[in-house]
């Protein structure tokens, strides 16, 4: 049954560390989303869209370098839409030092029952409401709460986690403009079991949690 109505693409991508902007983007989230941004057509323009029922994943990762072999700071980018590094890296010469893009296919892969190993870095966080009665946001930072929140998480994606290790959690800052972002980013890798494959695609394609465009949401899958 073909569950996925449109391929996926997923670019890895090796910023030049030696490169001013990409030394920036690296620290900033929201710069290195803008920055993306401009691989796809018009979205790089000042408040242009980007591509229509485009959802762009991305997740700051190491990887082995190509060239060197050794491990380096890379970015994982899910887009629906094909995207063009090229145009980027000739916008701003030496950006990117290397980059790869290949056709995502998980519809053989997401069957009923089937065990797949996941990676995701997601923006932790519970909605609670103030003596005020006003709903707010709020991290959570113990990591069996953290855990129930991935399982919150497959519920309604469509899995079941057998087993999560917590390898990062860390408190992220950024800026857009004068305001300064503050968010927290768990990193979570383990098992899961697909229980409805519909659903599991839904939640690789739209992302889980919030934050998606600070590098939060994107859930990897591999046999």
């Amino acid at each position: 049954m073909t569950v996925l109505p449109a391929p996926l693409h997923l670019s890895r991508l090796f910023l030049n560390p030696r490169h001013r902007h990409a030394a920036r983007d690296l620290g900033s989230p929201y710069a290195l989303h803008q920055t993306l941004r401009w691989a796809f057509p018009g979205a790089g323009q000042e408040g242009g869209p980007l591509p229509d029922g485009e959802r762009l994943l991305w997740r700051l990762d190491t990887l082995e370098d190509p060239d060197s072999g050794q491990a380096t700071p890379a970015v994982l980018v899910q887009s629906m839409t094909q995207p063009d590094w090229g145009a980027l890296n000739a916008r701003d010469p030496d950006y990117l030092s290397a980059w790869d893009v290949r056709t995502l296919n998980l519809s053989p892969t997401l069957s009923e029952g089937r065990v797949l190993h996941f990676r995701l870095r997601a923006n932790v966080t519970v909605r609670r409401a103030d003596e005020q009665g006003r709903s707010a946001r709020h991290g959570v930072y113990r990591p069996e709460e953290q855990l129930a929140w991935l399982d919150r998480q497959g519920e309604r994606g469509g899995f079941d986690v057998l087993g999560a290790d917590i390898t990062r959690s860390e408190r992220v800052r950024t800026r857009k403009g004068k305001q300064v972002i503050t968010l927290h980013a768990v990193t979570f890798e383990g098992a899961l079991q697909v229980l409805d494959p519909t659903a599991v695609m839904g939640a690789v394609r739209g992302g889980l949690g919030h934050a998606k465009s600070l590098g939060c949401g994107l859930l990897s899958l591999a046999p």
